[in-house]
């Protein structure tokens, strides 16, 4: 199992599938450890699914054979267990993979997004973001809320100042959007139409708890930033690039909702992509 060097984003998602395909043969052979070899560098979208999905199964990921500089790295972001922790973290351009408990880990929760805020020194980008980034975060647990039926989900972030862009990522091992749906008004047959009720806002429940919408979330970080949104959920993954939506088959299902946010940091009113959406 590999991570090569990749910049485009579609190629690491289809890369991101193949490894979740790996672990899932080495899972179903009764192995209980296998090896990942990055080249250089690594993602919230290359890590998190990883992590999540061989902690599900019960397989161990070992990265002793990378070199130093990637192995620190590993190390530092706690791939692939996660921690419970943040009171110990100094100042980073990156953030650990870190799994929370839903409801009870707000204050957890506030800190990490400080934590990432910190990380933007430019006051006239910083201030709106955090608008931005609290919105993002809440829309997301608001989504785990509504569908996951599970006690925990796992996000991890970074940021990288050279090119002010930034890459958060949030999965749970949940129900997923489709059986979410059941017995509502919106239930549906496959996936790709879960995801759909999903992005136009269609909620399986009345009681919204601190966000207000997907639609709003994607227009901030499409739209306003010009970033990519990124969800996966069973067979299906879309991925959203500005005004374009690209649905795409997967081999390996994913039990739950995955989503990953890229985008470049910059001087936006989150307010204004939030109307009429």
């Amino acid at each position: 199992m590999e991570i090569t060097n990749e910049f485009n984003t579609l190629r690491r998602l289809a890369q991101m599938h193949i490894n979740l395909r790996t672990i899932k043969q080495y899972a179903e052979s009764n192995r209980k450890s296998i090896q990942l070899r990055i080249e250089n560098w690594v993602t919230p979208f290359g890590v998190l699914p990883l992590a999540v999905y061989a902690n599900t199964l019960g397989l161990t990921i070992t990265t002793g054979r990378n070199k130093r500089s990637v192995r620190s790295y590993l190390q530092r972001i706690y791939f692939p267990r996660g921690i419970s922790d943040l009171n110990w973290i100094k100042s980073s351009s990156y953030l650990p993979i870190s799994k929370l408990r839903i409801k009870t880990d707000d204050q957890y929760l506030t800190k990490y997004e400080d934590l990432i805020i910190s990380k933007i020194k430019n006051k006239k980008i910083r201030f709106p973001f955090q608008n931005s980034l609290k919105y993002l975060t809440s829309e997301m647990i608001t989504n785990i809320n509504e569908h996951a039926m599970v006690d925990h989900y796992w996000i991890v972030a970074q940021y990288w100042p050279k090119t002010k862009t930034c890459e958060i990522a949030i999965a749970d091992t949940g129900i997923g959007y489709k059986e979410s749906y059941k017995g509502t008004a919106y239930e549906v047959e496959n996936h790709i139409e879960a995801i759909m009720n999903a992005i136009q806002g269609n909620s399986s429940k009345d009681d919204i708890e601190r966000g207000t919408g997907i639609p709003g979330m994607i227009n901030i970080f499409c739209k306003g930033y010009g970033g990519c949104v990124v969800i996966m959920s069973g067979d299906t993954l879309l991925l959203i690039e500005k005004e374009q939506q690209d649905f795409y088959s997967l081999e390996v299902g994913w039990r739950g909702v995955f989503i990953g946010i890229r985008f470049k940091v910059s001087e936006i009113n989150a307010l204004e992509y939030l109307s009429g959406y």
